[in-house]
């Protein structure tokens, strides 16, 4: 009995390869003389090896033109090429935005070290600061000499100068009248200058601008700070009374506060003056004639 079954079941199996592969004519005729137009002997596993290239003919023509072609807008999940677009610019936008914060951030940390005379914060990493600054040159040219020389014999009771270094035609005013005592000296790390000046006599704003800073610090007791346009901004230490507040418009010339001996730095009575410009600080003497 085992061996009559084993023994059908090996005729069924040879019987399937048989007719897998069996040849079948295919024809195709007229319909009115019966006449044969096309004819094709044809087994069951080409007909399976046909419908499979044709298949993957398809699949693969498909993925080209999903590829491609703009059909693959169509497809769900996949964002359009406005997307696309969209993203990409958001994306530059967020790093320059990114960029930007980080200046500014630098820059009013450097503005609370500069009153509390401590050392500036410098970026680690120059690539990620998109307005790097140009180091300044302090030293004088002859041709700066020369002009410096020919205006004063202009008018040598003129409080004004003119900017010569950035051509911006800013006239400063003079904070104060009096003498230099100390001068700028970047080696030092004395980014201003001293002036002695008359007990009570009142400071002067050096150009118009808007009041930033108005307090008092324990090394540069009361502090005046104020910024101009074209990236300036003046801070007057050691005074003695702040005559604004922050936020405050002044005009050149505006009184802002009187001459004092306050903060811990401080010898004796005088004006520290300094004046920088998009962070940097500069000699205040090539800008103002004292």
């Amino acid at each position: 009995m085992i061996f009559a079954n084993i023994m059908q079941d090996k005729e069924g199996r040879e019987k399937y390869w048989s007719k897998l592969f069996h040849k079948y004519r295919f024809v195709i005729m007229t319909d009115s003389s019966f006449e044969e137009k096309l004819s094709a002997k044809l087994s069951r596993l080409n007909v399976i090896a046909l419908i499979g290239v044709l298949v993957f003919f398809c699949f693969f023509s498909t993925m080209l033109l999903i590829a491609y072609t703009p059909l693959s807008e169509y497809v769900p999940g996949k964002s359009t090429v406005e997307v696309q677009k969209g993203l990409i610019e958001l994306n530059i936008k967020s790093d320059s935005l990114k960029a930007i914060l980080l200046n500014r951030s630098i820059y009013i940390e450097n503005i609370n070290k500069i009153i509390n005379g401590e050392e500036l914060v410098t970026p680690d990493n120059s690539e990620e600061i998109t307005n790097t600054q140009t180091p300044v040159s302090f030293e004088k040219s002859k041709e700066d000499s020369l002009f410096r020389l020919k205006l004063e014999a202009e008018d040598k009771s003129s409080i004004y100068k003119k900017n010569k270094i950035n051509n911006n035609n800013l006239m400063f005013f003079t904070p104060i009248s009096g003498l230099i005592s100390d001068g700028y000296n970047n080696k030092t790390k004395h980014f201003g200058i001293d002036l002695v000046a008359k007990e009570k006599s009142r400071v002067s704003s050096v150009l118009e601008g808007t009041v930033v800073i108005s307090h008092w610090a324990y090394e540069t007791g009361y502090v005046i700070g104020v910024q101009h346009k074209n990236d300036y901004l003046s801070f007057y230490k050691h005074n003695s009374v702040l005559l604004k507040s922050v936020g405050d418009y002044v005009n050149a010339g505006d009184h802002i506060a009187i001459i004092g001996n306050s903060g811990e730095l401080s010898s004796g009575p005088h004006l520290h003056f300094e004046l920088w410009h998009k962070g940097t600080p500069v000699n205040p003497e090539n800008y103002i004639s004292f």
